[in-house]
């Protein structure tokens, strides 16, 4: 008797649960909650935030509307949307390309005390990413007018997630020095970036944190001391690493010109000849006839792109001084792979968190 009341009871509380679930957001929320695009005018002035949980009205205006192009930056671990470099190039974005510049600010995840918890979100990061791509779409954006430019960790995100738009789908994507540790597992099986855009350009200006893969990529320019060092590390906070946001944001007015692969330097698929000056960035119109390793020289002091000398005729452009939390740097470990210690989220979600202790630099 007790059985069947039990078995009466227990099929309409199991229906009032699955209807109960099919109603309750899934984990995935908040990061749609969490994740948001700031939308900048053509001053460059935050003018909208929008995210994809929210049932927003969009507005947009003369410059930024359906059919126009579309530009997202995304950076890294510790780095939000108002850091000066980022504000520098959404200002270049909007000065030389125009038409929706947005930054992807998901600082409620960038902002988590260690790299491997910011790690572990990788796939609900850019699969938030993805699903704004595929928003842009169905309002009347072409893929073929996108832009993506990431830095290091997100440069990570920008890749997957228009791998996951679509193969080849998206015109360009520009990464600067691709986040390595947590992600290069194997010294073979390179990915292939060129899936993720019609051209993905590739720039490669540390050895510590930066990818170990240098063939990935439609141009992947190889800058300064063989893509490991750069004279101009003490200007950032992030070294070698972060110089990289610096010569991608010089390149808007200066040109840095292929040349001839330095004899200290080793090179796997460098490009033997190309139009005569063709340069690393976004202004290069040129890409498509190339593709292979490029080398271009790197300097100490801005515009970086050559050797200026101390003189009293001289002068150079100062950059902000690192604030109190740009020093916070990469976790103490330099470049590791699964084989020596660093665990990828695939193969354990519960390694823990203090074996990467706040000591490095930002991503």
């Amino acid at each position: 008797m007790f059985v069947r009341r039990y078995a009466k009871l227990a099929l309409p509380i199991a229906v009032a649960m699955v209807v109960a679930m099919m109603g309750r957001p899934v984990g995935a929320d908040r990061f749609q909650d969490n994740i948001f695009f700031n939308y900048y005018n053509s001053t460059g002035d935050l003018v909208h935030i929008y995210n994809l949980a929210e049932n927003n009205t969009y507005e947009y205006d003369k410059d930024c509307h359906p059919g126009t192009k579309f530009a997202i930056v995304v950076f890294g671990w510790k780095i939000d949307c108002d850091k000066y470099f980022v504000q520098d190039l959404i200002s270049n974005l909007t000065k030389h390309r125009g038409g929706c510049v947005m930054c992807m600010n998901y600082d409620r995840f960038a902002q988590l005390p260690t790299y491997a918890r910011l790690r572990r979100n990788f796939k609900d990061i850019h699969g938030v990413l993805r699903q704004k791509l595929e928003f842009l779409e169905k309002e009347g954006f072409s893929p073929d007018d996108g832009y993506l430019y990431g830095f290091s960790f997100g440069a990570q995100v920008a890749l997957a997630a228009a791998k996951e738009f679509g193969t080849r789908k998206l015109k360009e994507i520009d990464a600067c020095d691709i986040v390595g540790t947590g992600f290069d597992t194997s010294d073979i099986n390179a990915p292939n970036h060129r899936t993720a855009a019609k051209n993905v350009q590739c720039i490669h200006t540390s050895r510590n944190y930066g990818t170990r893969h240098r063939t990935s990529c439609h141009q992947d320019w190889i800058m300064g001391d063989c893509g490991t060092n750069q004279l101009a590390a003490p200007l950032s906070p992030w070294g070698s690493h972060g110089v990289c946001t610096l010569l991608y944001n010089s390149a808007f007015e200066h040109e840095f010109l292929a040349r001839a692969k330095p004899s200290n330097c080793t090179g796997e698929s460098e490009v033997r000849s190309w139009p005569e000056g063709f340069k690393m960035g976004y202004n290069e119109q040129r890409k498509a006839t190339v593709r292979g390793q490029l080398f271009s020289p790197t300097f100490a002091v801005f515009p970086f792109n050559i050797n200026v000398t101390a003189s009293a005729n001289t002068t150079t452009t100062p950059l902000p001084p690192p604030g109190a939390n740009d020093i916070e740097q990469f976790p103490g470990f330099q470049f590791r792979a699964a084989t020596n210690g660093f665990q990828r989220e695939d193969d354990d979600e519960d390694y823990a968190d203090d074996d990467l202790v706040n000591s490095g630099e930002e991503a």
